[in-house]
């Protein structure tokens, strides 16, 4: 399945996957049938057992489908970069196993190139509870995100940027930006340590002044995976469930590292998971570029709200947000309760118009 291609494909698609062997079919069904065709699919197995997803892709003849085997003990950041290191592409995306390209993705991405040359694009992915969704009628609005701007929302904790940040699970990066961002690295890893989605975010924020956000789905989660304690990291950290527990276990930081940079002290906070990568790969040393702590509470008392929503015990991470607390003064305190109220308001907004759309 690893043919030598003897011209480089426009895209090199990644599907690392570790355990999915019941659900990865899908996700290399949806890349094979693309429209736009000119494309390789890195398949990276990194599963505890040597046969399951091996047997899987080997039902796939087609050449543009690679299979790579890993030792199996890889952690994610790993298999990831693992799946980097052999793409061959001029452009390079990550399809995760459990997500699935709309049919017209490729052919959108390939266009948008086209018209503007070596840029990084970000994207929407949708999460639906049907098993497929039928892509664009049209071309996508489209829209230039400038990189500070960016990193201010983020400092912000602003809902926007999870929706525009060109992390690795919805963006698409030239090659050529992708060493670039190597060099810069204080790793020496694209996709790096905590959360190798943002992180590589991150990382491609301090080398490009601007990227292009596409105001459309190119892809979608089916099945309301995304609220499967075994398919979603978040929904695990949520419930503290087994894939959550095997991740922190094969960090190559310690939890107490993680937290010391955070006022909340919680490992099952995932934004402190991100938080970390923000200041390794982007803040590197430079002062003056630490979050809104006001707000950052604000966003932790959501994740509480959304994961008692989810059914979840948050008093681990309600009593860490309170002790946080505990020195603040009541106008700050105030602010925190706003603030959540705000974004309340807003996660509301952005639900009636994905319904609408």
């Amino acid at each position: 399945m690893d043919s030598a291609a003897s011209v480089q494909p426009f895209f090199s698609i990644l599907l690392p996957t570790k355990n999915r062997s019941e659900i990865v079919a899908g996700a290399v069904e949806s890349a094979l049938a693309q429209g736009f065709g000119d494309f390789e699919l890195v398949v990276s197995d990194n599963d505890d057992s040597d046969t399951a997803t091996r047997e899987v892709i080997g039902r796939f003849t087609d050449p543009r489908v690679r299979y790579l085997r890993t030792s199996g003990k890889l952690p994610m950041h790993e298999n990831w970069e693992n799946a980097l290191r052999a793409a061959r592409g001029r452009f390079v995306l990550i399809l995760e196993d459990k997500m699935r390209l709309v049919g017209n993705a490729l052919e959108t991405l390939h266009r948008l190139a086209m018209e503007h040359g070596e840029v990084v694009m970000s994207y929407e992915v949708r999460f639906v509870g049907e098993p497929t969704m039928s892509g664009m009628t049209g071309p996508p609005q489209t829209g230039w995100q400038e990189s500070r701007a960016v990193v201010e929302m983020f400092r912000r904790l602003d809902q926007k940027f999870f929706q525009v940040h060109p992390k690795g699970l919805d963006s698409c990066v030239p090659m050529s930006v992708v060493r670039r961002a190597l060099e810069l690295s204080p790793t020496d890893l694209y996709f790096s340590h905590l959360t190798p989605d943002y992180a590589s975010g991150f990382l491609l924020l301090r080398v490009v002044e601007r990227f292009l956000f596409v105001e459309a789905p190119l892809l979608y989660v089916p099945n309301n995976w995304m609220a499967s304690t075994r398919y979603s990291a978040g929904q695990s950290s949520y419930h503290k469930a087994a894939l959550i527990e095997r991740w922190l276990r094969e960090l190559p930081v310690p939890v107490d590292s993680i937290l010391a940079l955070t006022p909340v002290k919680c490992r099952w906070l995932w934004i402190n998971a991100v938080l970390y990568d923000y200041f390794t790969m982007y803040v590197d040393g430079r002062p003056g570029l630490d979050p809104d702590w006001i707000r950052y509470r604000s966003h932790c008392l959501l994740l509480v709200l959304l994961g008692r929503r989810m059914g979840a015990d948050m008093s681990e991470e309600t009593g860490a947000i309170r002790a946080s607390m505990a020195g603040m003064g009541m106008v700050d305190r105030l602010r925190v309760y706003s603030g959540l109220g705000l974004r309340v308001m807003g996660l509301a907004m952005q639900f009636v118009r994905n319904r609408i759309g």
